[in-house]
C-alpha cells in the first residue's frame, strides 16, 4: 500500500441540541436478521469515568499467517502485519485458535511468516529478522542474519530439520540479499539468492520433502513484477523458471516432491495472477484457475496432506477456494468466506479438514471440517485500524466502526455496547466515515477502490441492507470524501465533503443534496490539493450556518476553515493557515452553539487550539499548546469540558476551563494505538465517549448530572 501523506479536515459538533436525544417509547433494530456470523469483544461495560477506559472492539487486524503446531494442533501462532507493513504482533492460542494472547517479544514487530522444524523449533519471519522458540512460541530468540539490521525484515520461511531458509526483503532496493539459508538451526547463515536483474522480495519457498537441496523460490516487486526460480544443489546453481508466468508478484509455492504450484497476484494495478502447477519443477506451467474465478489474486496455498488432489488457496479479496480433483472445477468462497481478504490458509491439524485462515483487517476465521462455515476467531488480538466511530442517538449502545486496510475495509455493528460484532453488508472498499442522522438511520462513506464498487455514501436500509447514495461522476472523476453532515431542521438536507480525484487534479469539493442523497450539487470547488475533511452545522435552530476546514498540499493553501450562511449553497474562507501539515479538528460547546474549537496540528510534533465566540466567523488562541491534536469532542454534559485526541503524550486529553489547560484522560489507553477519531452519544442520562485508534476502538463513561461525575466519584 502507498502511503498517502496527505493532510485531512475535520469538523466536530458537540452542541447539547444537537447530541441529547429523546429516545422513543419503544426502539427497534431496524436492521432485522443479523449476519451468520459475529465477533465476540472482551471488554467491561461497567461505568468508565475519569478517563478510565475500557476496550470496546471489534478484535481483529492485518494477520498476515496463522498457523498450528503439526505437534500439539492447540497451540497456534498468528502473526500480524498491519496493510503488511511493520508495527504488528504475533498472538498465540493454546485452544486452537479461539482465544489469543500476545507474545510480549515480538509485541510492535510485524510477522509475516512462521513454520515449524520436524525437531520442534518453530522460526518467526519479521520486520525485524528472523526469531526462533524451543517452546512452542511462548518465548523467542533473534537469529543474526548477518545483513544491515535496518534493512533485514523477512517475509517467507522454510524449514527441515536444521536447515532453515528464508526469503529477505528488498528494501526498496537497498538489499541485494534476498535468499538466505541456514544449516545450523539459524546459528549462521549464507547468501543463496539467484541472479536477479535488480533486487526482489523473497516471498515465497518450497522444499523438496525427500531432498532438502531442492528448493524453489519465489519473488515480487514492491509494485509488480515476479519470478520464480529452481535450484537442485542447495541454490549453488539457479534456473529461473519464470517464463510460462504472467509475470506479476509470486506469493506462494507448494511443491511435494512431484508437482510444483504457485500462486500469486497483486490488487494494486489489477495485476493478476492466479494459481499455477508445474510436473517438471517450473520448466512448463498449466494454469489451474479458470475464467469463473471473481479475483485472480492468490497469497497463500495449503495441500491436503491426505489428498494431493485437494487444494486450498487463499485470494486477497474473494475469500478461500478449493478443488477437490486437483483443479479441473473449483468451489468459491468456501465456508461463506466469499467477501474476506484472506492472507493465509492452513490446516488447523496434519489429520484434520478443518482450516485456519487469517485476514486483511478482520484476523482469524476457523472452520470445524471441511464443510463447515469459516467463523471469525480473534478474540484477544485487538489490532483493527479504525478510521472513524459513532454511536446512534437514540441508544448509545449501538456503535458502529468504519476500518481500512490495504486496498480492502469495511464496516462493523454492534448493538449491545461492543459484546458482540457484526459486519455489515457493504462492499469490501476503504470506508472513511461513519455516523447515524438525527433519525437514527447508519450512513457510511466509502472512498473506494471504485473497481471493487462505486465511492461515495451509503445507506443502512430497514432490511440491513445498504443503497450506494453516490454521487457518481462518471469514469474520469471519483469522490474522495471523508465528512458528513445531516440538518436537523430539514431531514433530506445532507452534506458531504472531501475533493474529486481524476485526470485533472484534485479539487477540495463539498456537496450538497437537498432529497436525501437522490440527486447531488457540487456547492464548492476549490484549489487543486485541498480537501475537506470534515462539515458541521451550526446547530442554532436555522441550520443556515455551516464550517468546514480544510487542508491541503500547496501553500500557502495548507489550512483553513470554509464557512457557509445560507445553508452549504455558498463557501467563503474566513480562517486561512499556512504552517498547518496535518488536519484541525473542531468541536463546540455544548452550552452554546456559537462558541467552537478548533485544534491543529503547527507542525509534525506540535499543535495548539484556537477558539471561536461566533460560530466560526472569528478565531483566536486559547493558550493551550501541546502535541499534534488528532481530533476534538466536547462534553455533551458540561459546557467548557472537551477532549483532544492527540498523537503526542496521553492519547486522550481534558479541558475543564474552555480549553485553556488539559490533563491526561487516557486510563486504560497504555495499550492503544494512535488515535483516530473520537466521537459522543447520549440519550437521556447515558453519555459516553468514544474513541477509534489503530487497534482497536475504547469507551469512557461521561457523568450526567448526580449519575456519575467525570472523576468517576458520585
Amino acid at each position: 500500500m502507498v502511503f498517502d501523506p496527505r493532510p485531512f479536515a475535520l469538523l466536530v459538533y458537540c452542541s447539547a441540541a444537537a447530541s441529547v436525544a429523546t429516545p422513543p417509547q419503544t426502539w427497534t433494530d431496524v436492521r432485522g436478521a443479523r449476519a451468520p456470523w459475529d465477533m465476540a469483544g472482551t471488554h467491561d461495560l461497567r461505568p468508565a469515568g475519569g478517563g478510565a477506559w475500557n476496550p470496546l472492539g471489534p478484535p481483529g487486524g492485518d494477520v498476515a499467517v496463522v498457523a498450528a503446531s503439526p505437534f500439539a494442533p492447540s497451540i497456534v501462532l498468528a502473526g500480524t502485519a498491519p496493510a503488511g507493513g511493520p508495527g504488528g504482533s504475533l498472538y498465540r492460542s493454546t485452544d486452537a485458535g479461539a482465544h489469543w494472547t500476545p507474545v510480549p517479544s515480538l509485541t510492535g514487530n510485524s510477522v509475516h511468516d512462521v513454520a515449524w522444524s520436524s525437531d520442534g523449533r518453530v522460526y518467526a519471519a519479521t520486520q525485524d529478522g528472523v526469531w526462533s522458540s524451543d517452546d512452542a512460541g511462548s518465548t523467542w530468540t533473534q537469529r543474526d542474519l548477518g545483513v544491515d539490521p535496518q534493512l533485514d525484515a523477512t517475509f517467507s520461511l522454510a524449514v527441515d530439520g536444521a536447515t532453515v531458509w528464508v526469503g529477505v526483503s528488498a528494501a526498496t532496493g537497498f538489499q541485494s540479499v534476498n535468499l538466505m539459508r541456514s544449516l545450523d538451526r539459524g546459528m549462521s547463515w549464507q547468501d543463496r539468492t539467484p541472479p536477479h536483474a535488480a533486487p526482489l522480495n523473497g516471498t515465497a519457498i518450497a522444499l523438496d520433502p525427500t531432498h532438502p537441496g531442492t528448493v524453489a523460490a519465489g519473488f515480487r516487486g514492491d509494485f509488480g513484477t515476479g519470478e520464480v526460480w529452481t535450484s537442485a544443489d542447495g541454490g549453488d546453481h539457479w534456473d529461473d523458471r519464470s517464463s510460462g508466468l504472467p509475470g506479476t508478484p509470486v506469493n506462494a509455492l507448494y511443491y511435494d516432491g512431484t508437482r510444483l504450484l504457485v500462486g500469486g497476484g497483486m490488487n494494486f494495478g489489477s495485476q493478476y495472477f492466479g494459481v499455477y502447477a508445474s510436473a517438471d519443477f517450473g520448466q512448463t506451467w498449466t494454469p489451474l484457475h479458470d475464467a469463473g474465478w471473481p479475483l485472480q489474486v492468490v497469497t497463500s496455498i495449503a495441500v491436503d496432506p491426505a489428498d494431493a488432489q485437494t487444494i486450498v488457496v487463499a485470494t486477497d479479496g474473494s475469500g478461500v477456494h478449493r478443488t477437490r480433483d486437483g483443479g479441473a472445477h473449483w468451489e468459491l468462497g468456501i465456508g461463506g468466506s466469499g467477501s474476506l481478504a484472506a492472507q493465509s490458509v492452513h490446516w488447523a491439524a496434519p489429520d484434520s479438514e478443518a482450516l485456519l485462515v487469517g485476514t486483511s483487517a478482520l484476523g482469524v476465521f476457523r472452520s470445524a471440517d471441511a464443510d463447515a462455515p469459516l467463523v471469525a476467531s480473534s478474540d484477544g488480538i485487538s489490532e483493527f485500524n479504525l478510521v472513524s466511530i459513532a454511536g446512534n442517538p437514540h441508544d448509545p449502545a449501538e456503535v458502529a466502526v468504519a476500518f481500512q486496510g490495504n486496498n480492502i475495509g469495511g464496516v462493523m455493528s454492534s448493538t449491545d455496547g461492543g459484546a458482540h460484532w457484526t459486519p455489515e453488508a457493504l462492499p469490501p472498499t476503504r470506508y472513511s466515515k461513519v455516523a447515524w442522522s438525527p433519525s437514527g438511520v447508519l450512513y457510511a462513506i466509502s472512498s473506494g477502490p471504485s473497481t471493487i464498487a462505486p465511492e461515495g455514501l451509503y445507506r443502512r436500509e430497514s432490511d440491513a441492507s445498504w443503497t450506494g447514495l453516490g454521487p457518481d461522476q462518471g469514469p474520469l472523476y471519483e469522490s474522495d470524501l471523508a465528512a458528513l453532515a445531516f440538518s436537523e431542521v430539514d431531514p433530506d438536507l445532507i452534506l458531504l465533503g472531501g475533493s474529486d480525484f481524476g485526470v485533472a487534479g484534485s479539487a477540495g469539493t463539498v456537496w450538497r443534496s437537498a432529497d436525501a442523497g437522490q440527486t447531488w450539487d457540487k456547492q464548492y470547488i476549490g484549489d487543486d490539493g485541498l480537501f475537506i475533511g470534515d462539515i458541521e452545522i451550526v446547530r442554532d435552530g436555522s441550520d443556515e450556518a455551516i464550517l468546514a476546514p480544510y487542508t491541503g498540499y500547496f501553500s500557502p493553501d495548507q489550512g483553513g476553515v470554509l464557512r457557509s450562511a445560507d445553508g452549504g449553497a455558498s463557501w467563503t474562507p474566513v480562517l486561512e493557515q499556512s504552517t498547518w501539515v496535518q488536519r484541525p479538528h473542531v468541536g463546540s460547546s455544548s452550552a452554546d452553539p456559537q462558541v467552537f474549537y478548533l485544534g491543529i496540528a503547527t507542525g509534525w510534533v506540535t499543535g495548539t487550539l484556537l477558539r471561536s465566540d461566533d460560530a466560526g466567523a472569528s478565531w483566536a488562541p486559547t493558550g493551550w499548546s501541546g502535541g499534534p491534536v488528532a481530533d476534538v469532542a466536547c462534553d455533551p454534559t458540561g459546557g467548557d469540558t472537551l477532549y483532544i485526541a492527540q498523537g503526542a503524550g496521553a492519547r486522550v486529553a481534558r479541558s475543564t476551563d474552555a480549553g485553556l489547560t488539559f490533563t491526561p484522560f487516557a486510563g486504560g489507553l497504555d495499550a492503544a494505538g494512535a488515535p483516530a477519531a473520537l466521537a459522543t452519544v447520549r440519550a437521556g442520562n447515558d453519555a459516553r465517549l468514544l474513541l477509534a485508534t489503530n487497534e482497536g476502538s475504547f469507551i469512557a463513561t461521561i457523568a450526567v448530572g448526580d449519575a456519575i461525575f467525570a472523576d468517576g466519584f458520585d
